[in-house]
């Protein structure tokens, strides 16, 4: 990388940074991030973690969070606030443009910088990087595990593909090309489209294939879909492996053996997934039942991605949210930008002269975006695992746009034309994070929790703040299906409290939070000896209804400020 190069990342850093740190908290935790909060309160408090293989994710999101609580300072989860929670996330997010690094000189440096600032500043990219969900994480492993794959196998060629005289053409690719156009005379001689390795040029780097099996197995613990990247990822390998090779009898063969890594690399890779896994799955020698969880897990969540789940969607779901997003009275939302850039760079890495990494690029994003779109099981999220693809080569795509003009001046023009399309991104980005953040007219907003929740947890604590058994008040809470989360967090101070998936015999006390489906009517059938306190909505479609023993009711009233006429 050049200075400039430099300037751009860092740049691009200090961009991310300002669209994913500040006010973390202006909007209620999602029921995922909720159940993720009640998780890693559990490890931090009492170092105790039970991976569950039916409906939670793996755990090395929880542990990734520690440190952030450490640095907190909070004594309890009872001090802890929402933000410090998505910190891990942020930090995850950021840390993709630091990653870019490992693939410099496969890339090229203008393809990085592009790539740097799309990272930086994609909507998608920005609102889930303020998510508590293992999905930023994800990425974030995967982008590790690629890039140190990417510089094994640079090790073991002997020479540097660092861009300096073309995009993604380096000075070794050159001294590689003019060395086999010396040789073209010579039976069976490999196409200099693309760089081949070198036998005896270069030794391989173990360093880079333990690297490479440690982000495996990071992936492994962090969410049980990394199946599907690995198999892309596999699939994509082997492709362009094929591709590279020249049907010349004899010949084939030994450039495709010439990509196997060394049997004692593979050994160590494998060697840092199973550890990671051993000890993340274990927890740390504490639960040795969660490593054969961490396989049986696949028969819910088979299941589930056949179309055993409320979360099924059309085949077009994740990429109508990029493409075009226009519910009525919403400004539009597009990411179409970066998919047309993406188009555009997996065609010059497809039919072009680009390297080995572009080429895998291209058909890993091809593969990963047809696999998640042909799973009926689709929560929005999940596009980020195919997006960070698509990112890539709209870096890649920048570049072939901007150098498809001759003349400098009409260059710089494109150049500043893509930067302004750019800052619509930006501005897309602050509308999702900052002004739609729970907002069902944002694309990246789910089965959000409802701004107004925040009153119901409100109320519920100032009544608490008068009972005579304060925290230790009796609370029951009652929803089919058991659907109250993000409830369990938000109470978390209360010492005595209930949770049912159905109306109890007895359902009876001090406070009462029910599922308006019920249709309770708890004030009538207790002679009025309760009262109905509010009507709030927990999230599109869900409705609770909050009662309150009358006395205790009279209590708090009477601690309200009074309006004044």
């Amino acid at each position: 990388m050049n200075r400039w190069s430099a300037l751009a990342v860092l740049l691009a850093l200090a961009g991310a940074l300002a669209l994913r740190v500040p006010n973390l908290a202006n909007r209620p935790l999602h029921n995922d991030e909720a159940v993720n909060a009640v998780k890693v309160d559990e490890l931090w408090q009492h170092g105790r973690y039970a991976y569950d293989p039916d409906e939670y994710h793996g755990p090395a999101l929880h542990y990734a969070t520690l440190p952030f609580l450490w640095l907190n300072g909070a004594r309890d989860a009872d001090h802890l606030d929402d933000a410090t929670l998505r910190y891990a996330p942020v930090a995850f997010g950021v840390g993709l443009i630091l990653l870019l690094l490992l693939f410099a000189d496969g890339l090229g440096r203008h393809a990085l910088a592009w790539a740097a600032l799309f990272i930086a500043v994609s909507p998608a990219m920005v609102f889930y990087s303020r998510y508590f969900i293992h999905e930023m994480s994800l990425v974030f492993y995967t982008a590790l595990t690629l890039g140190a794959g990417w510089r094994y196998a640079q090790s073991r060629r002997g020479f540097s593909l660092s861009p300096q005289r073309g995009e993604g053409r380096g000075e070794g690719w050159e001294v590689l090309e003019a060395r086999l156009n010396s040789e073209s005379q010579r039976p069976h001689h490999p196409s200099p489209s693309i760089p081949l390795p070198v036998e005896g040029r270069g030794k391989p780097d173990a360093r880079w294939a333990l690297l490479a099996g440690a982000g495996l197995g990071l992936m492994f613990a962090t969410k049980e879909t990394f199946v599907i990247t690995l198999g892309a990822m596999g699939l994509a390998g082997i492709i362009t492996a094929l591709w590279r090779a020249e049907p010349a009898a004899g010949s084939r063969w030994n450039q495709l053996t010439a990509w196997i890594p060394n049997w004692r690399h593979c050994a160590l890779a494998l060697s840092a997934t199973a550890i990671i896994w051993l000890l993340f799955f274990s927890s740390f020698f504490t639960n040795f039942g969660g490593l054969a969880d961490s396989f049986l897990t696949y028969l819910p969540w088979l299941k589930r991605a056949g179309g055993h789940s409320p979360h099924i969607h059309p085949w077009s779901f994740y990429l109508e949210r990029l493409a075009w997003f226009h519910p009525k009275k919403s400004p539009v939302w597009s990411e179409g930008l970066i998919l047309v850039l993406a188009v555009v760079g997996a065609g010059v890495s497809l039919l072009g002269k680009k390297s080995a990494l572009h080429r895998f690029l291209a058909l890993y994003t091809i593969i990963l975006t047809a696999l998640y779109s042909l799973i009926s099981y689709k929560t929005p999220w999940c596009l980020l695992n195919f997006f960070h693809g698509m990112i890539l080569l709209a870096g890649v795509g920048a570049v072939a746009l901007v150098e498809f003009f001759r003349a400098r001046p009409m260059r710089m023009a494109a150049a500043v034309v893509l930067l302004g399309l750019t800052a619509q991104l930006t501005a897309q980005a602050w509308r999702a994070s900052f002004v739609f953040p729970a907002d069902r007219r944002n694309p990246y907003v789910y089965a959000q929790t409802v701004p107004d929740f925040t009153n119901l947890v409100h109320k519920i604590e100032g009544i608490a703040a008068i009972a005579p058994a304060g925290h230790a008040t009796v609370v029951k809470v009652i929803a089919p299906g058991g659907d109250y989360w993000p409830l369990p967090w938000y109470l978390r101070r209360f010492k005595q409290i209930g949770w049912y998936d159905q109306l109890p015999a007895d359902p009876y006390a001090p406070i009462i939070v029910v599922g308006a489906k019920f249709d309770a009517r708890l004030d009538e059938k207790s002679d009025k000896k309760w009262i109905m306190a509010g009507y709030s909505e927990l999230r599109p479609g869900v409705f609770l209804e909050l009662y309150v023993e009358l006395d205790l009711w009279k209590k708090y009233v009477a601690t309200l400020p009074r309006e004044r006429d």
